[in-house]
């Protein structure tokens, strides 16, 4: 029998304790599906107050003596809380005067604290120190994104000299976010100032975190395989394509699951009927209910399109409310959209809801669910992304058999694969311009309105597709098993 491995997982923020993001969710799920293989992974976060707060209803416990982490000749005394989250142990390191604040990298999400360089080199520092006061050695330290980019070169240079055979995986999450700080900050670190230099730690000037992580891991990943071509280019790099270019040899892209319970058509409790690939009577009752609940005309020819989203240009919002109005106009076409962001883009749907009422639906903020009841009783899905690591909605939307229109991009291209060969899923564009994008809705709306069988056949190949983190997990263990000295 092969030897379970060992891995710590260290992120900023792990759901459901702290989360902005989709990195809390990998962080949580991908440990839990970790250890149904029968491995031992394990999570460390820092301990905000929120977190805190949050994992004492789960059961926390400290333990007796901190660890004594040094950044720029001050010592942090840094305290391990333990707690169990989806059968995964879980530690938060607490430290008062740098994770007890509102807030996780600020006080608001467009305001940084000034010593994140600080709060994040202790957090990397404790990371490591951990094992040896868990008396516990992992094969692998798997670290996530900028927060946690010093690790694999702190474990390279010897910080922690009990990990020798310890081996490093970086993912980077979002290449947009890299944690560059003052270049004076690299004495928070402990490492040699000759690795300041643009080989190593350097950029533009800066110390850069993710690339930190980028250069001293044994191995690199994205979160899906397009993604991990695509930040080698100068479109999608983010002034780090050179670095990735240049470390290509370790990275790859695996792309990330989602909760195959939670979203379940089959299950679903915050539906309001259910449904599988079989028997789609359930989903008919879901699309009924759904314009009842958002006001929109009970026509039967039309097709019901979703957006569920962040309203941002990044999110190609901006692109729908130029593309929309000839399909809504002519019936073809009713919106349901659930999100918010920027305002001149929420004042436009609140705009062209008024321009068309009972065919447009807009709710601003999140609503759990609405998402649910979106994904339950909509025909397709729009998601044209000018960029997208990898994309949990596109799955959602493919478990629920509600086709997806996307941009052929990121996580997009890996799950989302175009009906025009007879053989996908739902429906894809290239170039982000109007013209391509009306051509792919025409598409998808001929198919749908004319072509029924051949829709539902792509249904039925879109909820059969396996996005669970069983098999998520799969892939991580072959490449940590090239990495570690086990079997």
């Amino acid at each position: 029998m092969p030897t379970p491995i060992r891995i710590l997982h260290a992120a900023s923020e792990v759901a459901p304790l702290v989360k902005t993001g989709g990195l809390a969710d990998v962080a949580a799920a991908l440990p839990a599906a970790l250890r149904r293989h029968g491995h031992d992974a394990r999570v460390v976060l820092p301990g905000y107050r929120a977190a805190i707060a949050a994992a004492q209803k789960h059961g926390l416990s400290w333990g007796e003596s901190p660890l004594i982490i040094e950044a720029g000749g001050i010592d942090h005394r840094v305290g391990v809380g333990t707690t169990t989250i989806d059968g995964v142990p879980t530690y938060l390191l607490g430290c008062d005067e740098l994770y007890a604040r509102d807030g996780v990298y600020g006080p608001s999400a467009s305001n940084d604290y000034d010593d994140n360089a600080r709060r994040f080199s202790v957090f990397s520092k404790a990371a490591l120190a951990l094992p040896g006061f868990l008396k516990w050695t992992p094969h692998i330290v798997h670290a996530h994104d900028w927060q946690s980019g010093l690790i694999p070169a702190l474990l390279e240079r010897g910080f922690n000299r009990a990990l020798p055979a310890t081996r490093s995986v970086f993912t980077i999450h979002n290449i947009a976010y890299q944690g560059a700080f003052w270049h004076f900050d690299l004495k928070l670190t402990g490492l040699d100032w000759a690795l300041f230099n643009p080989m190593h730690l350097e950029h533009y000037g800066k110390l850069n975190l993710l690339k930190a992580g980028v250069v001293f891991a044994d191995r690199v990943t994205t979160v899906s395989r397009r993604h991990a071509e695509e930040i080698q280019t100068a479109e999608y790099g983010y002034g780090m394509q050179a670095v990735m270019a240049g470390h290509s040899y370790k990275l790859s892209g695996i792309t990330n699951g989602i909760d195959t319970a939670a979203w379940d058509p089959a299950t679903d409790r915050l539906a309001p009927a259910h449904y599988d690939a079989k028997d789609l009577t359930g989903k008919r009752e879901c699309k009924r209910l759904l314009r009842d609940e958002c006001g929109l005309h009970q026509d039967p020819n039309t097709c019901v399109v979703g957006v569920v989203s962040r309203l941002v240009e990044q999110k190609g919002i901006d692109l729908v409310l130029d593309a929309i109005d000839p399909y809504i106009l002519s019936g073809r076409l009713q919106l349901v959209v659930l999100g918010a962001g920027d305002l001149a883009l929420e004042h436009r749907l609140h705009a062209m809801q008024a321009r068309h009422p009972g065919r447009i639906f807009v709710w601003y903020g999140y609503n759990e669910g609405l998402a649910h009841r979106i994904f339950a009783g909509c025909d397709a899905f729009l998601m044209p992304s000018r960029f997208e690591p990898c994309g949990l909605t596109q799955m959602y939307a493919l478990r629920y058999g509600t086709l997806p229109i996307v941009r052929y991009t990121g996580g997009l291209a890996d799950t989302v694969r175009d009906v025009v060969d007879g053989q996908g899923n739902g429906f894809t564009f290239g170039p982000i311009d109007l013209g391509h994008f009306s051509s792919v809705i025409d598409r998808a709306l001929g198919l749908y309105q004319h072509f029924p069988e051949q829709w539902r056949a792509a249904q039925s190949r879109a909820m059969a597709a396996d996005h669970s983190w069983t098999r998520v997990a799969q892939e991580y263990v072959a490449l940590y098993r090239s990495l570690a000295f086990v079997d």
